[in-house]
């Protein structure tokens, strides 16, 4: 029986017409796994009985517990003389890897969608993997039993509500299709005609009356399309099927024996209701009406005793009837995909033949194109499986292989692979030099096959043959394939393009065996993991140790599961390391800060009896004291700069804070105004400064934003002023680096199409006058690596040698970029037109400037000129190594931040001044290359001014989907409350009475919140977590309450518990760092145990 059904399975894999391949993908918990079930036991493979609960392909222990998918897989079904190769792949955000390489091995795919929970992120989310690998869908509007049974709607509800999902699934085709044609139109400079654009639509939307739309019901076992009743009611009617088919959607009402557009009276309902959807729900509002359902089933004339209302639905509407039907007529064939998709599976053969390399290319381009068996083999693997042995039918080999081995699931888009055939494996890196004799080996090995498999679900059954247009499992190939490759029977066949992952590795931890001596045997099964798992990234520390990084915590379970069952041993996991980055709060939220506090300042004054008079005696006697004069010059010298420049902003709280201590003591007034309380906070933390003179929160209190560092030597000083740039600028540069890269690092890219993209977020946001200006006439680089999401701007440049006006410049002369930035050539003697810039920081410098420096430093710009040039020469370091090394600071002090070492973004450092001391009598440099002294004093420069321009913690946030109903709503909202949940969405489905709730969830708050979710609202919510990119925390890490009334409006938690503080100390402790830890966290709530008598 089994040889049997081997010769039918050669026979339909050779017959390349009646194949098809397709994916199941849909949002989790839709029914995919439940509706390949009803599939999969029309084969006999499994019974109907357990269709649905036996979830034939989640063959993993955890995929069964959860109750979702995690990995893909395939199986071959017998449909009449069709062979359909089904893949069921996982439907959770951060499996999307998996469904991708499922995609690029099928032509075809079923979108199923839950029509109680209705459209969802996912949904959207593999709507758009779908529409980018160019294929064909068909829409399965699943579960439509539970409108019936838990909504209880009546069929004119479900006819509105599953239009409009319908409609959803349609605009959200039409946004990607609108989005290709405006790249289309934006490259090749012309417009669609409209006709062709209008037949794409109609080609891709989906409607039921082209009967690409099931209605279904997969745990009842019944489907049906508007084909499926216009058949029935053409014969009762004598009418056109064709016709009645055209009207069975949409608002077309019977009456007279007529099918007309207006109804005939108020409230009567469409055709689709009327014909179809109340002969459905009359069964299910008689189901315990068992004869009720027999009569109902004698006038279907439907033969067998009939036990129920499913089984009375199962054969009237059979629903593995109706969907192989629909899949063998709605999706195309291997030969009709591959003609559609060839530029999208084999773009680089496609270029290959547009630039006439050799004949032999559209040879092997058309082989593809016509999935012809006969040419040349090409097959793409799309990503490496691991199966136990216990899996695998070997009917070749003997030994039967030991441990579980990695297996390559892959496609044959062209000729026929068979054993003992010598092929070539091509990597990505592989690349044709000129033609194909002469080929770049660097990513090509050779390899014979000896072992190839039939997908059977968790099964693997040995074949010796198979031709295009099939999918395949091969063998053999662990030590030479790396996540996906290309094999072929010649080697000047490019390699595929590598499937697309979308979603990046967030959640990294530290892995290790339990017991040290399973070492060896852990590394290997991460090295095998790695290559199976497409979102999976691993990187070794230079401490031995190995850092996992997966898309969440599902995925992060899976990983470990995985590796302790290729192991064979128990690992153990550190706590998730979180990524976290830095950056300083933008002018408009620090002026809006500075608001707040000078409010705080005006209560303090005015606290206790009558505030009025008691402030206006106060502000009185101040005038008349002397109270630190120096300080004050300072503090105002500062705020008038500040009003300048536009752009600079006092940071000095601190010094505030000493003025206003001062002149409570000199006024002793400590009691006479009600000012105790704060006069003894003040003068606690006075006194404790030297004490704690390396608290982090003091020395960040203390610094400001304007840094002047000295190289070791004393001979240059390096002034520099950190302020904020808004974050959605900082956004845009990091999702735009690629563009930046070509640009500025490699010699390509367009830089109108940037330049006039990076001037339209400036002006949409509103950048002050001045920050724009220094742009412009200054920007030396962006940073780190020339294209990051910080800038460097240096007030010694001239306009000309500005980034942005290079870049102007090359527009201008239509010149290529040079492949590196020209390092910008510093005329000092010029700098007489900017000395108004740098005579607004000589006040501030003469109080700033070292006191016991031996050296004097010159003011004029013409001797720092003459002078740094001297001095530069006699290093032998030319200008342009100078600006290197000073660009190199910068790019040291973007990668580890000083709050927790984390990277920097939204950062602008500007270059106020280059100082250079005249001493002659300064004794030899003992202190190494000028070049490093000026990368160390550059990156101290970065760090220090950033520490005093109101540093911030940038956080990775998810995007959180809950659905739930009235009675779990406030328990959901709770739950995301205690994890510092920002509810962003809520919206309410008047046919469902379901919300939709979208939130915004920090990555550190995310853990186990699954389970507590589920926990909470008795299994009835679940979430769904997208990565959605960075948010600023907000709260101050060194917030410090000064008054009472700080800690009556913010209150005492706040005071004590500081989210960002706790989030740095956390992040410090791990890496090794200093860090604030009390040991003792209340010493007034000791318990105080009772002694025994």
């Amino acid at each position: 029986m089994e040889d049997q059904k081997s010769i039918i399975l050669q026979k339909l894999q050779s017959n390349t017409v009646n194949i098809r391949n397709l994916s199941i993908i849909a949002h989790v918990d839709h029914g995919k796994t439940t509706l390949t079930d009803q599939l999969i036991s029309a084969n006999n493979i499994i019974s109907k009985r357990l269709a649905g609960n036996l979830r034939y392909m989640d063959s993993r222990e955890d995929e069964q517990l959860r109750g979702i998918t995690m990995k893909s897989s395939s199986i071959s079904i017998i449909y009449e003389n069709h062979l359909i190769n089904l893949i069921d792949s996982p439907g959770h955000v951060e499996f999307s890897s998996e469904v991708q390489a499922a995609l690029r091995l099928t032509d075809g795919a079923l979108v199923l969608v839950d029509v109680l929970e209705g459209f969802s992120s996912q949904t959207f989310n593999v709507l758009k993997q779908m529409f980018e690998e160019g294929i064909k869908g068909i829409l399965v509007l699943n579960k439509v039993d539970r409108l019936i049974l838990e909504k209880q709607m009546d069929p004119d509800q479900a006819f509105i509500h599953m239009s409009q999902i319908i409609e959803q699934v349609n605009a959200a085709l039409s946004s990607f299709l609108n989005e290709q044609i405006h790249q289309v139109e934006e490259q090749k400079e012309f417009s669609l005609d409209d006709d062709y654009i209008t037949n794409l639509e109609s080609n891709l939307y989906f409607c039921p009356t082209k009967n690409n739309v099931v209605f279904c019901s997969s745990i009842d076992a019944w489907a049906f399309t508007v084909g499926t009743f216009s058949a029935i009611f053409a014969k009762k009617l004598k009418c056109n099927q064709q016709a009645l088919q055209k009207c069975l959607w949409g608002n077309y009402y019977f009456k007279n024996k007529k099918v007309t557009i207006t109804p005939s009276k108020e409230g009567q309902s469409v055709l689709f209701v009327d014909f179809i959807l109340k002969n459905i729900w009359n069964i299910y509002n008689n189901k315990d009406n068992i004869q009720k359902i027999q009569s109902i089933a004698t006038q279907l004339q439907l033969n067998g005793q009939i036990a129920n209302y499913k089984q009375l639905m199962t054969k009237w509407l059979p629903f593995d009837q109706c969907l192989f039907d629909r899949i063998i007529k709605e999706l195309p064939n291997p030969i009709e995909a591959q003609k559609s998709r060839k530029d999208i599976i084999c773009k680089r053969i496609n270029r290959l033949i547009t630039k006439n390399y050799d004949a032999r290319y559209d040879e092997l381009y058309q082989s593809i194109q016509n999935c012809d068996p006969n040419g040349p083999l090409v097959v793409f693997v799309s990503k490496m499986v691991s199966i136990p042995p216990e899996c695998v039918d070997e009917k070749q080999l003997n030994p039967k292989p030991q441990g579980i081995l990695s297996y390559a699931f892959a496609r044959v888009f062209s000729g026929t692979l068979h054993l003992n055939q010598p092929v070539y494996v091509i990597g990505p890196k592989s690349k044709i030099i000129n033609n194909v004799n002469q080929v770049d080996q660097t990513d090509i090995q050779q390899f014979e096959i000896k072992k190839i498999y039939l997908m059977m679900a968790q099964y693997l059954e040995a074949i010796k043959r198979m031709p295009a247009g099939n999918l395949v499992a091969i063998g053999g190939l662990d030590d030479l394939i790396f996540k996906t490759s290309t094999i072929s029977s010649v080697n000047y066949c490019p390699s595929f393009a590598p499937t697309y992952v979308k979603f990046k590795s967030i959640v990294r931890t530290m892995i290790m065996p339990s017991q040290q001596e399973d070492q060896p045997r852990v590394l290997q099964a991460i090295k095998k993991l790695y290559k199976c798992d497409p979102s999976l990234d691993v990187q070794a520390l230079d401490s031995g140790e190995l850092v996992l990084g997966t898309c969440g915590e599902v995925h992060l379970q899976r990983c470990i599961t995985d590796i302790e069952k290729l192991a064979d041993c128990k690992v153990k996991i550190s706590e998730p390391i979180i990524p976290f980055k830095e950056t300083i709060i933008y002018k408009n939220m620090l002026e809006e800060s500075n608001e707040k506090y000078q409010k705080k300042m005006a209560k303090v004054l005015v606290q206790g009896g009558q505030k009025q008079k008691k402030q206006q005696q106060f502000e009185q006697k101040t005038k008349d004291d002397d109270i630190d004069v120096e300080k004050q010059k300072q503090f105002k010298q500062k705020l008038q700069e500040a009003e300048e420049t536009e752009i600079v902003k006092d940071t000095n709280i601190l010094e505030q804070e000493d003025i206003r201590y001062n002149q409570l003591l000199k006024e002793e007034i400590k009691f006479k105004y009600d000012q105790k309380s704060q006069v003894k906070k003040l003068d606690h933390k006075n006194k404790g400064k030297q004490a704690t003179k390396n608290n982090l929160l003091v020395e960040v209190q203390t610094k400001s934003n304007l840094v002047e560092e000295f190289t070791a030597n004393q001979k240059i000083a390096v002034k520099v002023r950190a302020i904020g740039l808004p974050f959605e600028l900082a956004t845009w540069i990091e999702n735009n680096q690629k563009q930046m890269r070509k640009l500025l690092y490699e010699n390509k890219g367009d830089p109108k199409q940037f330049l006039e993209e990076f001037d339209t977020i400036r002006k949409s946001l509103k950048i002050e006058k001045k920050l724009n200006e220094l742009i412009e006439n200054h920007l030396q680089c962006f940073g780190p690596k020339k294209f990051g999401p910080n800038l460097l701007i240096n007030k010694m440049i001239k306009s000309e040698d500005s980034l942005i006006q290079k870049l102007r410049q090359q527009i201008q002369n239509q010149q290529p970029l040079i492949q590196q930035q020209q390092i910008i050539q510093q005329d000092f003697q010029q700098q007489a037109e900017e000395q108004n810039l740098i005579q607004l920081q000589q006040n501030e410098e003469k109080v700033e400037s070292t006191k016991d420096s031996k050296s004097q430093l010159s003011d004029t710009t013409g001797s720092i000129a003459k002078g740094l040039e001297l001095y530069l020469s006699q290093q032998d370091l030319s200008q342009d190594a100078m600006n290197n090394a000073i660009n190199l600071g910068f790019d040291l002090a973007l990668n580890a931040g000083p709050l927790c070492s984390e990277p920097i973004i939204g950062a602008c450092f500007i270059i106020e001044q280059l100082k250079f001391s005249e001493d002659e009598q300064q004794q030899q440099d003992t202190y190494g290359p000028i070049s490093g002294q000026l990368i160390s004093a550059m990156k101290d420069a970065c760090i220090n001014s950033f520490l005093g321009a109101q540093p911030r913690l940038v956080e990775s946030v998810y995007k959180c989907t809950l659905q739930t109903d009235f009675t779990n709503y406030g328990k959901s909202i709770d739950v995301l409350n205690q994890r510092r949940g920002n509810v962003v969405n809520e919206v309410l489905n008047s046919c469902t009475s379901l919300f939709t709730v979208q939130a915004k969830l920090p990555l550190s708050s995310s853990f186990d919140f699954y389970c507590q979710i589920q926990s909470a609202t008795s299994g009835h919510v679940s979430a769904q977590l997208d990565f959605d990119g960075w948010s600023i925390l907000q709260e101050d890490p060194f917030y410090q309450p000064f008054t009472d009334d700080d800690i009556a409006e913010n209150g005492m938690q706040k005071v004590e518990r500081n989210t960002a503080r706790d989030l740095i100390m956390a992040t410090r402790k791990r890496k090794g760092m200093n860090f604030e830890e009390k040991i003792v966290v209340a010493a007034d709530k000791q318990r105080n145990l009772s002694k025994k008598k």
